[in-house]
């Protein structure tokens, strides 16, 4: 798996996510073709309010993506607390 920044909002009170396999991953053996590695991007961000810690904040889940391994979210949440 495969976890990068996509963005921020610029005051540091959201930021999004892309998370993709990495070449090799892709799931369940069958069809596994490109698309279906395309098929796994999920996109995520994670919003707080301005007098909120990142401990209250709120996940949001692009409806086109599909499911988002709890990994990364934790990931994701351990990014914010340390980074922003």
């Amino acid at each position: 798996m495969s976890i990068s920044t996509v963005g921020t909002d610029g005051d540091d009170r959201a930021i999004e996510f892309l998370v993709a396999p990495r070449s090799g991953e892709g799931g369940a053996g069958g069809a596994g073709g490109a698309g279906a590695e395309g098929a796994e991007e999920a996109h995520f961000a994670i919003h707080r309010e301005h007098d909120q810690g990142w401990e209250a904040a709120r996940l949001t889940i692009d409806p086109l993506s599909g499911s988002v391994p709890i990994a990364a979210v934790e990931w994701a949440m351990e990014f914010a607390r340390e980074y922003l």
